[in-house]
């Protein structure tokens, strides 16, 4: 069934913003703190992987050193933990 774009409740002034352009305070914050949070990760020899489990909707969290080997499995919350920096990485378990 063809529609009209210009009747559309996409297009509707009430429905519809256009992005403001810049993001959030809040979120331009989050990503300072991340970046930090990754900055002494890679200065102690260590980096967050992510991959997928056996079951592709699930999605596995390590905490790994600079050559890969895997040296501890991490819980989602733990994840944000570190990446808020309520948590420290060094001596991760989940």
């Amino acid at each position: 069934m063809p529609m009209d774009a210009s009747s559309s409740f996409l297009y509707d002034d009430q429905t519809y913003a256009e992005p403001a352009g810049t993001p959030a305070a809040e979120a331009l914050f989050a990503v300072r703190v991340a970046g930090e949070i990754a900055r002494q990760l890679h200065e102690a020899g260590r980096e967050l992987r992510f991959s997928l489990t056996p079951s592709p909707a699930r999605v596995e969290a390590l905490l790994c050193d600079i050559d890969g080997i895997v040296l501890s499995r991490l819980s989602a919350s733990h994840v944000l933990e570190i990446a808020t920096g309520a948590a420290s990485f060094m001596g991760a378990r989940a």
